[in-house]
């Protein structure tokens, strides 16, 4: 499949995308057209580099050019969870049903869903299906792939996609010409056969995703040196049968220093930033008295070395100490982090400085800070390994901020594997942990490579990480383990280059406990 081509005639398409105003970067643009002229193509989408656009870009390629010549085809959007397949088909869906040149009137789309699955008000209803007998559109898809006249697109996970084609008459009935899987690398093999069985005999395939992102889950370790035949389907058919990937090479997400240290990932060097200038753009001066501002509040350790952690020219930053205690939660994090909050609220402005539009030319900042609902949404995340540490943090957030209003500082405090897939002008990150014996108990969990590197690649101008000396020092007996460590000892060590003493600290009990660290820095 790898070395079969498609006959497709994709120049017309491609100026009708472009006169539309749909535009892509050079090495998306190659991938789009290795994938509508190849049986399978894989698609590596570092963070940021727009691979979610890029396949709505192929599908809708894809779909013109059968439209254009008079060829029935059925598309699957597939993928393991329905944000997956949402972020390639409802941006897509606009485009079709809208009054451009775009739009196909005649084309039929479906978003496929658990018929226990309530509705989801962000869907149009037109195009949302049950997967149930009950619903007699179910039915009717059926019969539109069945029949393999004119142009019919579904999106579904890869269960309801078991369940559509198993509705049909068999788990392998043929019934799409073209699979589009997003968000491979958290597809396990086994999960992958569930869409991939609906392939038709001279069908494509599209596998997109990025294997350094946290991969599937499993109960089990695989055996030995054959972990791949239980891992991703990305990295299934990357290792097993040595395919080579399109690689989408600009990161419009984040900053020249972030992709640095996409680098020490073993991203490849032709990954850059289309912004590498991006930073954080303060209305109003952040205070650097030795007393505490008049609004501060009491609970909070009062130092003017906060402010030195967000300076807006230190893009990758970390504060390291010695601890020693802790196992799920720690206060002192939890205050920094809550501390870091209070600064940088009615601080930070709506947009960044220096980010550049499609034509290279730079936004105008704005001079307006974040509103509360985009503060949380937009401007500020915070990620911690451990619920423990999750709770206490929004207790503190809570507290703080009773009379700002609390509301979305629940969706801004969360665990790595909730954070994939979003972003945030500054990412705050506790690990927390402390206690030696609790560190050696979960380093394959605290230490991952992927886990390290979904977190800071949320990031687009500022990342400051609180972490424990101990957590740093850890050498795991593991040998994968301790090779996967490497990013974040390296992002402690030699990636922040630049260090000096600093004295933070908290409140405990009224009383003021400082808490003496290092302050590292990338320049």
């Amino acid at each position: 499949m790898y070395r079969s081509r498609v006959p497709r005639v994709l120049a017309p398409v491609r100026q009708l995308l472009q006169q539309n105003g749909h535009d892509l970067n050079t090495s998306q643009w190659q991938a789009w057209e290795e994938a509508l002229t190849h049986r399978l193509r894989l698609i590596w989408g570092p963070p940021g580099t727009g691979k979610s656009q890029t396949l709505r870009m192929i599908v809708l390629g894809a779909l013109h050019e059968a439209s254009q010549q008079g060829r029935p085809l059925r598309v699957l959007v597939t993928g393991p969870t329905y944000e997956s397949i949402d972020n390639v088909l409802l941006d897509m869906h606009q485009v079709l049903t809208g009054t451009t040149s775009l739009g196909i009137p005649n084309a039929h789309v479906t978003r496929l869903r658990s018929s226990t699955r309530p509705t989801d008000s962000r869907i149009p209803p037109n195009i949302d299906v049950a997967a149930s007998g009950s619903d007699r559109r179910f039915g009717q898809l059926q019969r539109l792939l069945r029949q393999n006249q004119g142009l019919t697109l579904v999106a579904a996970t890869s269960h309801q996609t078991h369940n559509l084609l198993t509705a049909m008459g068999s788990s392998a009935t043929p019934a799409f010409d073209l699979i589009v899987m997003d968000e491979a690398s958290q597809v396990d093999v086994a999960s992958s056969t569930l869409p991939l069985a609906g392939i038709t005999a001279d069908g494509s395939v599209v596998i997109a995703g990025d294997p350094k992102q946290l991969p599937p889950i499993h109960k089990a370790d695989p055996p030995s040196e054959l972990d791949y035949f239980v891992d991703s389907v990305f990295r299934y058919f990357q290792e097993r049968f040595s395919l080579q990937q399109c690689v989408l090479e600009t990161n419009y997400r984040s900053c020249r220093s972030f992709v640095d240290l996409a680098y020490v990932a073993d991203y490849p060097h032709s990954l850059h930033s289309h912004s590498p200038d991006l930073q954080l753009d303060y209305i109003m001066p952040l205070p650097m008295s030795a007393t505490p501002p008049p609004n501060w509040p009491q609970s909070l350790y009062w130092t003017p070395e906060w402010a030195s952690l967000l300076r807006t020219d230190q893009r990758a930053v970390c504060f390291v100490y010695r601890e020693g205690r802790s196992s799920q939660w720690n206060q002192f994090e939890a205050d920094a982090i809550t501390s870091l909050a209070w600064l940088l609220f009615d601080r930070l402005g709506n947009q960044l400085q220096n980010e550049r539009d499609a034509r290279g030319a730079n936004r105008p900042v704005s001079g307006q800070p974040y509103s509360l609902q985009e503060f949380w949404g937009k401007g500020v995340g915070i990620v911690t390994p451990h619920r423990a540490q999750q709770a206490l943090i929004v207790s503190r957030l809570q507290d703080v901020f009773q009379g700002q209003g609390t509301q979305g500082i629940r969706e801004a405090v969360d665990t790595v594997e909730r954070f994939q897939g979003q972003q945030r002008d500054i990412m705050l990150s506790t690990f927390a942990l402390g206690d030696p014996d609790a560190i050696s108990d979960e380093d394959e969990f605290l230490l991952s490579l992927n886990r390290f590197n979904v977190m800071a690649s949320r990031a687009r101008a500022k990342l400051i990480v609180f972490v424990s000396q101990e957590v740093v020092n850890h050498l795991s007996s593991d040998r994968d383990v301790l090779r996967g460590s490497a990013l974040l000892k390296s992002f402690a060590e030699t990636f922040c280059s630049q260090e000096r003493p600093m004295r933070l600290g908290h409140v405990q009990n009224g009383i003021r406990q400082p808490v003496d660290g290092t302050f590292r820095w990338r320049p």
